[in-house]
């Protein structure tokens, strides 16, 4: 009886060993904003928990680019846009403090998404971890359609917003607002009331948003970040 069980105990330990990956992520989600005329680098941190070197491989599966953006992934080093999978190495208990993607605006507005499938090339099915990267970039307050730089340019808030927003226009030149997610699909619009009006956002999910501000001609006057925190 003792033998069986010590025999049991041993298959469970070694089954549970197995079941552990060799690396971990600091977070599966990083987002980041920025201006157009620079890099936007959302980042994570990987650590190798083994005391070996361990062969990680990571491979782009989803790309959501705005017109005119692209992007590159960098572990060790960062590679061309045209590099969408590569094989690295992390030493025994290594930490990668700096695996990023580099989106690249190149002067324009809009928004980026990258979904990455990171493994351990010794055990694939065993750990592969889905890491998701997000940034969005505009132009500064000076560039903003329209606007000297003396008049406040409006905006919505609260950032992060949780149920409602509301328009800060002191102008009352905001007619219409849009809010696009990370891929940019229009998840909401709203006519704009300024009498204090606030503006339904419950039902969208954890995330960042991009808010777009027209006037009543169809212009847009600002673009800007949100965060939607459900507690």
């Amino acid at each position: 009886m003792l033998k069986t069980i010590l025999i049991t105990t041993f298959l469970f330990v070694v089954i549970l060993l197995q079941g552990q990956s060799s690396f971990h992520a600091s977070v599966t989600y990083a987002t980041k904003q920025g201006q157009i005329d620079r890099e936007v680098s959302p980042s994570i941190a990987l650590r190798n928990l083994t005391n070996k070197t361990i062969e990680l491989s990571w491979e782009i599966k989803k790309s959501n680019l705005s017109e005119g953006w692209d992007a590159v992934v960098c572990d060790h080093q960062c590679y061309s846009a045209l590099v969408d999978e590569k094989t690295f190495k992390l030493g025994p208990n290594e930490v990668l403090h700096d695996f990023k993607v580099s989106f690249r605006p190149n002067g324009k507005q809009g928004m980026g998404n990258i979904e990455i499938h990171l493994f351990d090339t010794a055990d694939e099915d065993g750990t592969e971890e889905t890491l998701t990267f997000s940034a969005a970039a505009q132009g500064s307050d000076a560039s903003i359609h329209d606007f000297s730089k003396e008049t406040t340019a409006p905006k919505v808030f609260p950032n992060p917003a949780i149920e409602y927003i509301h328009v800060k226009d002191d102008y009352n030149r905001v007619a219409l607002i849009e809010i696009y997610n990370v891929v940019g699909r229009k998840m909401s619009d709203f006519t704009v009331n300024h009498a204090g009006a606030k503006y339904d956002v419950s039902h969208l999910p954890k995330g960042m948003y991009m808010v777009r501000m027209r006037d009543a001609n169809g212009n847009i006057i600002r673009t800007q970040r949100i965060s939607k925190y459900n507690p």
